[in-house]
């Protein structure tokens, strides 16, 4: 990093107009923490403004001092002659070092050519110096050039040790005892880095270059030497890359100057040394990634700044825009003007600008004329502009014209780039091209059939990242503006976290609609809320992070901290690991740390290609004893298809005859009617009546004559049936409006964890939703919540009956998508105990993976549901509203406003007691109605 100085707007424009030599003479007392100095400042102008400073000025010969607005201004008595300033600067020594960074010299409004005088018998100084004079009792720093500011550093604790390199130039390290021993290590690397950018830019901007370590964690790069703090010094990311940063800062920063404001310098640095060492390691691509990972974890539309406002290293989200985006910016002006272009225009940027300042600006017109093109747009677009580029597409369609597969797909973006790169893939090969984005529809000739298109796999845009690839992160949530969430018995043991974060809560307060829009920080292993959401964090080592996608919101994350000490110093560390999902400490030190995977470039599946399978045959009989053997068998169904049915049916008996202590599961009743069910297999009740209690026909709706055989083998064997369903009417809520809408009666029904995290099923369930669900759900996200819910309630409910009858096995029947692939009931009641389990699903595509058995029965059909032909005008109020044509309604002249009042002498009052009556009608009934005020009695016929 280039430590830099507020400048003003005058001095920027006037920074070349005169002349400044700045002479300094100061004696540094360590002991008494005390530094006397007298300055000397000639130059040709008349007045020069004094910068704020924390210097106590005692005399000033030669001008005087005039305060306007807040603006001192030193107005000098004669044009010609020098301004003297005497002055102290009270500092605090830090173990025996003075670190002289900011406003401890009355310093002025100009780029001056220093000279420096240190007075001190009993310390070693560094500062900015082209050429250093040693004299008795003193040394003596001159820098030949135009500098912005001087800094001085002087310790009593320093051990020197330098090396002339084989180009004259005089390489130095100034280090605590204690790490003196990585002197030459340090020599050797700031040789290799000086030869790599000298080979680069053709000169070394210094004669001399030192690296000097001092008390707190620095990375400073000053002309002529660089900060290092002690507490990373011996860290291998600095002499593999920070060191080289802060070289590569001599020539940009230190020999070719940025503006305050609009400073380019640490974009390009970052492009040439960080980026550099990535490239070389065949990294770059991921190097790229890793930016706009730190974009997206920083930067949002609140704090977001434009190139041309970024000053300097402050907060996350400013380096995100200063340093990220600005190197990413000189990664895509080098692809657009061609790399000769590039390094040509970046020697002729430091052969225009030595210590002077340049400007994007002053860029652009250099890149332009080294390469020959008009870059105004591309300067607008990344400088003077906020934001990424994005994108997205849809009606995507794929056709096959004379043995070519054609390819065609609409795409939207917001007009940040002109291209987008991209590859196509089959199952075997992918091929790389470039799309004009200029162009809304896309169509593309293949000779491959495809299977998906990956946008931008390399990462050569700087643009939006799709949240799947995104890994979950520490960079996330380390700002503070993530939601902590404590336990209320943790309160006191996490104390000191609660003062950093802006935002906590118990984890019994925090609603789903606070995670779903919010990123996540749980301390504790034992949070409550990680039951709720279901989050497999495992404590490890002494102090454990790991970040997770956030379940209800995939651009968010949820973070688990734990503790077996607290250490808020850990929770610091976490800052300089932002890059990590996982990281695993042994006291303070890290042993372990790693990223999650995630997605590589945005990838957009295409419905192609075929599964082939070599069946091998067997009638069900054949292996109906191996699938009986089971604790737990999933029966799946096409909800309509009797086939289907029976097939369970069998299964149902096989496993009764391996274990007579069995139970049904059945998806099709809700919990809260458990009791007439059980009333109806111990014989207390009917079949009608149990269809009545239970609301079949208005909660399930299904005709129960696909469902009749196995009740009534359940009710001969005295086989339980558990209702796995939750009421139909928590379901409506959590739709409608949410989890945090239910009552506390109705959130005691919902199970007490919910497992969002399984992005296959989930991407499943969207495929269910557009084919078939669109039309009940408004959105996905309904849709989703709901079949999670049912599946999780279906779960448990099982799981309880099991734990409590451990002796029984069971047979659940539900639709074949809450059981294929595990994903829905079997891979919840697993997360609950059930472990001994088959899959078994009826009339399905095969996929891997996605059953144990799969069963195509022949079709065979059960007695018909006895149907009138009516259509009424509500459930609830049976008028007659319409006739079917040739029903057996038209048949017994039943007309529009008719009332049905009962069926078979037995008073029905909505739609759901007409069909239960149905269900067991006989070949001849009697409907009674109301018609024009009068009841009448008709009789009716049904067909065999």
């Amino acid at each position: 990093m280039k430590k830099l100085i507020l400048l003003s707007s005058f001095f920027i424009s006037t920074i070349y107009a005169h002349e400044c030599k700045y002479t300094l003479n100061v004696d540094v007392d360590m002991d008494k923490g005390l530094l006397r100095g007298n300055a000397v400042i000639a130059s040709d102008h008349p007045t020069m403004q004094l910068l704020d400073t924390k210097a106590n000025i005692s005399e000033i010969k030669g001008a005087s001092l005039s305060v306007d607005k807040n603006i001192q201004n030193l107005l000098k008595h004669d044009k010609a002659k020098s301004v003297e300033i005497s002055f102290t600067h009270n500092f605090t020594p830090i173990d025996g070092d003075a670190v002289l960074l900011d406003n401890w010299y009355p310093q002025v409004d100009m780029m001056c050519r220093y000279e420096t005088v240190v007075k001190s018998s009993n310390i070693i100084t560094v500062a900015e110096a082209t050429k250093i004079v040693e004299e008795k009792g003193s040394t003596r720093f001159i820098f030949d050039y135009p500098l912005d500011k001087l800094n001085i550093i002087a310790s009593k604790n320093y051990i020197k040790n330098s090396t002339l390199t084989k180009d004259g130039m005089t390489l130095s390290t100034y280090f605590y005892q204690n790490d003196s021993n990585l002197s030459q290590i340090y020599l050797k690397k700031s040789r290799e880095y000086f030869d790599i950018y000298k080979s680069m830019f053709g000169f070394l901007p210094f004669e001399r270059f030192s690296i000097v370590e001092t008390p707190f964690p620095a990375g400073y790069s000053m002309p002529t030497y660089t900060l290092i703090g002690k507490q990373i010094i011996d860290k291998e990311f600095v002499l593999n890359s920070s060191l080289g940063h802060e070289i590569a800062h001599q020539w940009f920063g230190n020999y070719v100057y940025s503006p305050n404001i609009g400073n380019w310098v640490e974009g390009i640095t970052t492009y040439y040394s960080d980026y550099l060492y990535a490239k070389n390691e065949n990294r770059a691509a991921d190097y790229r990634k890793d930016m706009l990972i730190k974009y997206d974890s920083y930067v949002n539309l609140n704090n977001e700044i434009t190139l041309i406002d970024f000053e300097h290293k402050t907060k996350n989200s400013k380096n995100a825009i200063g340093y990220e985006k600005s190197a990413f910016f000189f990664y895509m002006l080098e692809q657009k003007i061609g790399k000769k272009a590039f390094d040509n225009g970046t020697k002729m940027l430091l052969e225009r600008y030595p210590f002077k300042v340049a400007t994007y600006e002053n860029l652009r017109e250099i890149y332009e004329k080294t390469s020959g093109k008009e870059l105004g747009s591309f300067f607008q677009t990344w400088v003077y502009e906020k934001g990424a580029a994005d994108f997205s597409i849809n009606n995507t369609a794929l056709t096959f014209v004379e043995n070519k597969y054609i390819l065609e797909f609409d795409i939207a973006s917001n007009n940040k780039a002109d291209y987008l790169p991209l590859s196509i893939c089959s199952s075997e090969e992918c091929l790389s091209t470039k799309i004009d984005l200029t162009k809304k529809r896309q169509r593309l000739e293949l000779d491959i059939e495809p299977t998906k298109i990956v946008f931008d796999e390399n990462y050569e845009l700087f643009r939006k990242l799709s949240t799947q690839e995104v890994p979950a992160v520490i960079s996330k949530i380390i700002d503070g503006n993530a939601l902590l969430v404590i336990n209320r018995d943790d309160e006191k043991r996490f104390s000191k976290f609660t003062k950093i974060f802006k935002n906590f809560k118990y984890s019994d307060t925090v609603t789903f609609d606070e995670i779903k829009n919010s990123n996540i920080f749980i301390l504790g292993a034992k949070n409550e809320l990680l039951k709720r959401i279901v989050l497999p964090f495992n404590m490890q080592g002494d102090a454990k992070i790991e970040l997770f996608k956030n379940p209800l919101n995939e651009a968010h994350v949820i973070a688990v901290l734990e503790m077996n000490e607290l250490s808020k110093s850990i929770f610091y560390k976490l800052q300089h690991l932002g890059k990590y999902s996982t990281v695993i400490f042994e006291g303070e030190k890290v042993v372990e740390k790693t990223i999650k995977p995630s997605q590589k470039g945005v990838v957009y599946n295409i419905n192609s290609g075929s599964y082939a399978l070599k069946p091998v045959p067997q009638k069900l009989n054949d292996v109906i004893d191996e699938i009986a053997k089971n604790r737990v068998v999933y029966v799946g169904e096409n909800h309509t298809d009797f086939s289907s049915h029976l097939n369970q049916l069998k299964i149902i008996k096989a496993m009764y005859k391996n274990n007579p202590m069995l139970s049904i599961g059945m998806e099709m009743f809700q919990k809260q009617f458990q009791k007439h069910l059980d009333e109806f297999v111990s014989g207390k009740i009917d079949e009608k009546e149990m269809l009545k209690k239970t609301e079949y026909y208005k909660r399930w709706k299904y005709d129960y004559e696909l469902y009749r055989p196995i009740l009534l083998f359940a009710k001969e064997k005295q086989i339980p049936i558990v209702a796995l369903n939750i009421d139909r009417e928590i379901t409506k809520k959590v739709v409608n409006g949410g989890f945090d809408s239910l009552s506390k009666e109705q959130l005691a029904e919902v199970p007490d964890s919910i497992n969002f995290d399984n992005a296959k099923y989930k991407e499943q369930l969207k495929e269910v939703y557009s084919l078939h669900q669109s039309e009940r759900f408004e959105n996905f996200e309904q849709f989703y919540h709901a079949q999670l819910l049912w599946d999780e309630s279906m779960a448990k409910n099982m799981v309880d009956f099991m734990q409590k009858n451990p002796d029984y096995s069971m047979a659940v029947l539900a639709g074949n998508g809450h059981i294929m692939h595990g994903h829905g009931i079997p891979s919840r009641a697993k997360r609950r105990g059930i472990t001994d389990y088959k899959i078994v699903l009826n009339l399905t595509n095969p996929e891997p993976g996605i059953a144990d058995y799969m069963l195509y029965p022949s079709g065979i059909a059960t007695q018909k549901v006895k149907k009138l032909g009516i259509y009424f005008e509500s459930d609830d109020a049976l008028r007659v509203k319409k006739v079917a044509e040739n029903s057996v309604a038209q048949t017994a002249k039943i007309e529009e406003g008719d009332k049905v009042l009962a069926f078979n002498q037995i008073e029905v009052n909505n739609l759901f007691d007409l069909k239960t009556e149905l269900a067991f009608a006989k070949k001849s009934s009697t409907l009674t109605l109301e018609r024009d005020s009068k009841k009448i009695d008709i009789d009716i016929e049904f067909s065999e």
